[in-house]
């Protein structure tokens, strides 16, 4: 027992007074630096004044208090636009859900008809995930002009981009077997996706895309910045013109809506993963 103890206090004093190897001190030092010389150069290419900062911040207090009220009286507008914005959400949700059901059943690697295609398909999501949602948004509105359809096309292409490679992921943890033995029985491909992969992958494809509706309709909201209608076009004109009870109104709307959306998103996700 003493011999015991004695050991635990010698590895104790070790860990103490143990040495790093040579040039660890040395490394993170310059780490420390390069972090340092990186914020600092940032800081002073942004050319942030923090004297003008520091003098505005006295408006702070005015603001806040001009936004501590509400104007019930654009509720209805605000429905509306609530209204418009779910819309866009869920149509170009579910037109996307549909597309990304195809290219998936064609690019995953367990059921794919041509390697060549499968590989085709993946680098176009790639690019398609690559690129922010709001350039795809503007670059439609450039083409066909802004407004719900321009809102709507532009707000499939980053589900297209989500949830292809979401199924993807999913119908290649489907199969197994049951794929090889229907393909050495001599079933057509699209009867092996319909009656094999199709039915087991349901529930997978509602999961993601429940988790994705959240997403697009905050996208939808965001996208009213730059012309798509909806509860974010209203916020804009309310920014704009400094309605500040207008503001915190629409932000409160926003807030409780997106609240309500989570629960449900989430509740849908547990139930189908049971």
């Amino acid at each position: 027992m003493t011999d015991k103890g004695e050991r635990t206090t010698m590895e104790a004093e070790m860990e103490e007074y143990r040495i790093e190897p040579a040039g660890t001190g040395l490394k993170k030092g310059l780490a420390v630096i390069v972090l340092a010389a990186g914020f600092i150069g940032s800081f002073m290419g942004l050319g942030i004044d923090m004297g003008k900062f520091v003098e505005r911040l006295s408006n702070v207090g005015p603001v806040l208090r001009r936004m501590a009220a509400i104007n019930l009286t654009i509720l209805p507008d605000i429905a509306a636009g609530i209204g418009i914005s779910m819309a866009l959400a869920v149509v170009s949700l579910l037109a996307g859900a549909v597309i990304s059901v195809i290219l998936a059943f064609l690019a995953a690697s367990n059921i794919t008809p041509l390697p060549i295609l499968a590989a085709a398909i993946k680098g176009i999501v790639a690019v398609i995930r690559a690129v922010p949602a709001l350039v795809w948004v503007l670059m439609v509105a450039a083409s066909i002009g802004f407004g719900n359809t321009g809102g709507m096309i532009g707000l499939m292409f980053p589900v297209i981009g989500y949830l292809t490679k979401s199924f993807i992921a999913t119908i290649e943890e489907q199969g197994g077997g049951a794929i090889e033995a229907m393909r050495a029985s001599g079933t057509r491909w699209i009867d092996i996706v319909l009656k094999g992969l199709l039915p087991e992958s349901i529930p997978g494809f509602i999961s993601w895309i429940a988790i994705r509706f959240e997403s697009n309709i905050a996208e939808s909201i965001s996208f009213g910045m730059v012309g798509v209608s909806g509860i974010g076009m209203l916020l804009n004109r309310a920014i704009y013109q400094y309605k500040y009870s207008s503001i915190t109104t629409i932000i409160l709307v926003i807030f409780l809506s997106m609240f309500v959306i989570e629960i449900l998103s989430s509740y849908i996700t547990a139930k189908v993963r049971k």
